[in-house]
């Protein structure tokens, strides 16, 4: 059998499918010619979740439902996740919410696991319970029995985010996923969500650790560019498919063009993430010694505590390019350093091919509760790197500088 990285790159399109045309052309149109009448009604009905007069053709009807360009960005991407299915979405909360909608109601109950990204702990925290879900935040996965036990209920998903940004708490996959097959029925499965944003489908693989659905900002590490904005799920066919019944009426498609760059960018992707890594490794060894630092944070196992280690032996391939710094001062350094930067672009935003640094108290996280930034260790001093492809040692340097404007 291939290698991940060669039957991963250029799933979802044959040449043979476009005219011997080496990429996969993009097809913007929003509508499809059906070959009958009949046949429109029976893909129609499939479509709505109707039963159809006879089964469904195979085929399009109109692109806010599917579209043969975002078909090869889905193969693509279930490819590399090994999923069954894949769906994508006109950006990375459009997929957290359209997930979460679909597979949550007031007896389907949220648990989740802090710190989250911004938008998704507000939308948590804020809107679902607004829509009559309930939504408890447990301390860590081990909370899983008592909190079963104070409530007498069972969520309808568990919600994890791991490494979790910006802190870079580790989640065990395996403690989640065996708990909600455990307290599982066939009328109301237990379902483990994981935002797997920050190591993506190379370095980090819930599914196989029994997770029921992955969610990511495409934005980041799948794009990899900075120039698209996209969401996407990744699962099994029952789960993605559900999700994807609610992409269809809550109107949060992707565009053929954007998902057409998506398939693009996942040709490279194994390339970028091992020159993300090198250069995270190098400038994590250089930080770890800087006299100025006063917390380091990243998914190496070097700033990782031994039951975190332990984690990260069982679930992760390397630690990724993402790194949290923390500078004395509180948010005035941060300010300090931030604005001295050169190579370091300060800008929100993650994965992409530049460097990128921001202050997640008052930009990512802003709308996050004081407490739960105060507990979670997303400070006033905090400042979270992405790591690009640069040249390590320029990197080094430019940080170097911008943290001497402290002494």
């Amino acid at each position: 059998m291939q290698e991940l990285e060669t039957r991963a790159m250029f799933a979802g399109y044959h040449p043979s499918d476009g005219d011997g045309a080496v990429k996969p052309p993009i097809q913007p149109s929003s509508t499809f010619v059906f070959p009958d009448a009949q046949t429109g009604a029976d893909m129609m009905a499939a479509a709505y979740g109707m039963p159809p007069d006879q089964p469904a053709k195979e085929g399009h009807i109109y692109s806010r439902i599917s579209n043969p360009t975002i078909d090869v960005a889905e193969k693509r991407l279930a490819a590399w996740d090994d999923s069954e299915s894949a769906a994508f979405f006109s950006t990375g909360m459009a997929a957290i919410s359209t997930a979460l909608l679909a597979w949550s109601s007031p007896d389907r109950p949220v648990w989740f696991c802090p710190p989250l990204y911004g938008g998704t702990d507000h939308f948590l925290r804020s809107i679902l319970p607004s829509m009559g879900v309930t939504v408890r935040e447990l301390s860590n996965l081990d909370a899983l029995d008592a909190t079963h036990e104070a409530y007498e209920e069972i969520p309808g998903i568990i919600y994890i985010e791991t490494p979790a940004n910006p802190t870079m708490q580790l989640h065990r996959i395996l403690t989640a996923s065996d708990w909600a097959k455990k307290h599982s029925t066939e009328e109301k499965p237990v379902l483990t969500f994981v935002d797997n944003t920050y190591l993506g489908p190379i370095l980090q693989r819930p599914l196989e650790l029994g997770a029921d659905l992955l969610l990511y900002s495409a934005t980041k590490y799948i794009g990899g560019h900075s120039d698209l904005v996209a969401g996407a799920v990744s699962g099994t066919n029952a789960v993605v498919d559900h999700v994807k019944e609610y992409r269809t009426f809550l109107g949060g498609m992707i565009d053929p063009w954007t998902a057409w760059m998506l398939s693009r960018s996942m040709e490279t992707l194994h390339v970028r993430i091992d020159r993300h890594q090198e250069n995270a490794q190098k400038i994590a060894a250089f930080l770890r010694n800087h006299p100025t630092i006063e917390i380091l944070k990243t998914a190496w196992n070097e700033d990782l505590s031994v039951a975190d280690q332990r984690i990260a032996s069982e679930q992760m391939k390397g630690g990724g390019g993402m790194i949290s710094m923390t500078v004395p001062g509180g948010r005035p350094a941060a300010f300090k350093v931030l604005n001295h930067l050169h190579l370091f672009k300060l800008a929100v935003s993650l994965g992409s091919t530049e460097s990128l640094a921001q202050h997640p108290a008052s930009m990512t996280h802003v709308a996050v509760p004081e407490d739960v930034k105060s507990a979670h260790g997303i400070s006033e001093g905090l400042i979270r790197l992405s790591v690009g492809l640069e040249n390590a040692d320029d990197l080094i340097q430019d940080l170097d500088q911008a943290l001497a404007t402290l002494s």
